[in-house]
């Protein structure tokens, strides 16, 4: 029975098109920029954060402190945008360079195989045997509390995580026919890995990105909770949940505002990778059989 791939007008819509069509896209994006925008703002803000009304302690929302004050009356709302610095840098830096150091090790160990397959696998496989915040907290202790700990130590968790991936797609990539013509006509391999392997694997890898985004600000906001994260006087979410846990008979508002920015924050970035793989996959051809 003849296969019909004639791609549907979905298909040959651009990727980008596809993806703002997409509801879920349509509101994580301004979500996201939102964060951005804050994180931006934070320059602007950030003395606002820091400076105290004594005369307004633990107060509800009002029209000076449209979320309220914290113990020390600082502006809630403030330290909020404030705090999305972190956020953007935990979503950037650490899973950016969680990113290039996985894809480099995946590439290599599932292009090459052999020896350099198994060590490097095997290591992966005993960092992925420890639960990721486990091991947050074990790379944070030897290195000392901070937010550039912190990132490194998020980074270090989550690149185990890229590297299985890429390698497993590698895998699949390397027997096919285009891969075996680049080697006769003597393509060298590192630029058969940069112009062949990686454009297949960059669908796969912003999506995971996206994904590990989440995963990321999660582990942030634990350690910055348990004190091991972000510092004082710098505000994070995860420590302003964990200070408004002591004053929750006296200003519910402390901790419940910077929760919900982490949850709105984690939901957008999964809604996107959702929506960003369904976009990247509608442009492959239709299989199903023709009628």
């Amino acid at each position: 029975m003849p296969v019909d791939t004639t791609p549907t007008r979905a298909a040959r819509r651009p990727v980008l098109t596809r993806l703002l069509r997409d509801r879920r896209a349509r509101f994580a994006l301004p979500v996201l920029a939102a964060v951005v925008l804050a994180a931006a703002a934070s320059p602007l803000i950030s003395a606002r954060s820091r400076a105290t009304d004594t005369e307004r302690l633990l107060a509800g929302p009002s029209g000076r402190h449209p979320l309220g004050t914290d113990e020390l009356g600082r502006d809630v709302l403030a330290r909020i945008v404030d705090g999305a610095t972190v956020t953007v840098a935990v979503a950037t830096v650490a899973v950016g360079a969680a990113l290039v150091l996985g894809t480099l090790l995946g590439l290599f160990a599932g292009y090459r195989g052999g020896w350099l397959d198994a060590v490097l696998m095997r290591t992966v496989d005993g960092l992925l045997a420890f639960p990721l915040l486990v091991l947050a907290l074990t790379v944070v202790a030897a290195l000392g509390p901070g937010l550039r700990n912190a990132l490194i130590a998020i980074a270090v968790v989550t690149t185990p995580r890229f590297a299985r991936v890429v390698r497993a797609e590698v895998l699949s990539l390397r027997t096919r026919e285009w891969v075996s013509a680049a080697h006769i006509v003597g393509l060298p391999t590192p630029a058969l890995l940069r112009r062949h392997l990686l454009p297949h694997l960059a669908g796969t890898l912003f999506v995971f990105a996206a994904l590990q985004a989440s995963t990321a600000i999660i582990a942030e906001a634990s350690l910055s909770f348990l004190g091991l994260g972000v510092q004082p006087p710098q505000p994070s979410w995860g420590a302003m949940v964990a200070a408004g846990t002591d004053h929750l008979d006296a200003s519910w508002s402390l901790s419940v505002f910077p929760g919900l920015a982490i949850l709105l924050t984690i939901a957008a970035f999964n809604l996107l990778a959702d929506a960003l793989r369904d976009a990247l996959d509608a442009h492959r051809p239709d299989l199903t059989p023709a009628r």
